[in-house]
């Protein structure tokens, strides 16, 4: 039986008051708002899968890598040095496409070193510009970063390895970002826990954007807040446990996805 008192009509009886956290717009502003949510979502979930598997590459070896950049199937190198001043090269992992990531690491073949110099020689005289828009059939080649970032702000957003469209992942989490700080009372936490989330957390904007002002799956919906919303000291306490666990995350979906992939390309 629907009943309605004072608020969202219900099947059980029950009326569901909208959360009112924030002012309420008019329909068209919401369902606007609802679709930049959403691509805004797929754009970064889009990024950080491309970041994930270049960090849990397949290995291979050097043979392969130089078979690879003269036959032009190279798209994106990644290199990683000693530190010992040399130049020598620890790492080096390439794409082919930005869901396929492989790996060569030291030692290398004959014992003789691979160094920047001669990743560059194998792959062009003149290397294209990380930062370019202009298309270009030669590989972008670009030392490693650490994903997570040197300070609280996540790195991965910003150095997604894919030529000349990883520009879409750095303004969709900035996007995200400033969503949430205009955001005057979001529904699962404050703005703080909000921010320890997105910067300490690296999932934040994932998160925010699948979840504020109401849960994605739940469309216009009204929706009312939790019974105990994040502070900003439980936010950080959070964002510390979910950081701790995204090695594991990586890990494990290194293992799957890469299997996965096969079976729906084929052999």
């Amino acid at each position: 039986m629907i009943s309605v008192r004072g608020g969202e009509p219900t099947r059980s009886g029950e009326t569901v008051r909208p959360y009112r956290g924030t002012p309420e717009m008019r329909e068209p502003y919401r369902i606007a708002g609802l679709w930049v949510r959403v691509l805004l979502l797929v754009v970064l979930l889009w990024g950080a899968l491309v970041t994930l598997l270049s960090a849990v590459p397949r290995e291979r070896d050097l043979a392969d890598l130089r078979a690879g950049l003269d036959a032009g199937r190279v798209i994106y190198v990644i290199y990683s040095e000693n530190g010992d001043g040399r130049g020598e090269l620890r790492e080096v992992r390439w794409s082919t496409a930005p869901l396929f990531w492989y790996r060569a690491q030291a030692p290398w073949p004959d014992d003789l070193p691979y160094t920047k110099a001669r990743l560059v020689a194998d792959a062009a005289p003149d290397i294209a510009d990380a930062d370019a828009f202009v298309p270009d059939p030669r590989p972008v080649l670009r030392r490693a970063v650490a994903v997570h970032g040197n300070g609280i702000f996540p790195a991965w957003p910003f150095v997604v390895p894919v030529p000349h469209v990883s520009w879409m992942v750095t303004v969709a989490w900035i996007a995200a970002f400033v969503i949430m700080i205009g955001t005057e009372r979001p529904r699962l936490g404050n703005r703080w826990a909000w921010f320890w989330l997105f910067t300490i957390g690296q999932i934040g904007a994932v998160a925010f954007l699948l979840c504020e002002p109401r849960s994605l799956w739940r469309g216009l919906a009204p929706q009312a807040p939790p019974p105990l919303p994040l502070g900003g000291g439980r936010g950080c306490v959070t964002a510390l446990c979910v950081q701790f666990l995204i090695p594991f995350s990586v890990y494990g979906a290194g293992v799957v996805v890469p299997g996965l992939l096969d079976v729906l390309t084929g052999p």
